[in-house]
């Protein structure tokens, strides 16, 4: 147990010196912010991930909707530089990428260089209204996952809400089956297998040591559910949406 949090708090460390130059271009996004191609760029996303952003389980699509702004341009960056979506296993991951890749595509190199699509699409995704999702996942048992979820919440937080300094993003409005294949991949080295390109998603290779097998997970997102309807309801009223509405979990 020692040697797990030990490797734990290695990593948190690891995992800040990797995000300070993810946090340069921080309000990137308010400074571009163009509804307009805000509008056009969200209509190659919303053909998998849904008009609201609330994601399509049979096209793999998770939701989208609210996930920080941060979280998103770091994802995206990882699917354009083949930090994600770049094994031949990955199947959900290799849809996603080429469509990550068609942003910023074609301007000049002054603009390109500024990211102007992938924050902008970033900004937009991040102030769509969130919802809880409907549980699909069976046979979880929510207190045995709560002995796993401790060494999960030393990045993630004890009520699931997230640390944008440690990279790891809230997990209130996350679907089980979107968890379940995660904690899937990232077990089998497909995703977080690159030091280099996906240092986050990396920190994730000592956390799934801890996690055994499929019945762990799915104990563990069985307690981040239970945790996560809880913390929703708690949750401060988000910004405005992209139309300028107040935009309320449901």
């Amino acid at each position: 147990m020692f040697r797990h949090f030990a490797g734990k708090f290695l990593f948190r460390g690891l995992t800040l010196l990797f995000c300070l130059p993810f946090a340069v271009n921080a309000d990137k996004a308010r400074d571009d912010y163009d509804s307009k191609l805000a509008n056009q760029l969200f209509q190659l996303c919303s053909a998998c991930h849904g008009p609201d952003g609330h994601g399509n389980r049979e096209l793999m699509a998770p939701a989208i909707a609210g996930l920080p702004e941060w979280y998103i341009v770091n994802q995206l960056r990882k699917f354009k530089n083949g930090g994600r979506g770049a094994h031949p296993a990955d199947i959900a991951g290799l849809r996603m990428r080429p469509m990550a890749r068609t942003l910023d595509m074609g301007r000049d190199k002054g603009r390109n260089s500024r990211e102007v699509d992938l924050h902008t699409i970033a900004h937009y995704v991040a102030e769509l209204k969130p919802k809880q999702p409907v549980d699909e996942v069976k046979g979880g048992d929510a207190e045995r996952g709560k002995a796993f979820y401790l060494v999960c919440s030393a990045c993630h937080g004890p009520n699931s809400e997230g640390n944008q300094q440690l990279n790891a993003p809230s997990q209130i409005y996350l679907e089980d089956w979107y968890m379940l294949e995660q904690l899937k991949k990232f077990k089998r080295g497909l995703r977080g297998a690159d030091a280099i390109k996906d240092p986050q998603g990396y920190t994730m290779t000592p956390i799934m040591a801890t996690i055994p097998d499929e019945q762990a997970m799915k104990d563990v997102i069985a307690y981040i559910r239970q945790i996560s309807r809880e913390s929703a309801k708690k949750k401060p009223e988000p910004a405005a949406t992209p139309t300028g509405s107040p935009a309320q979990p449901e």
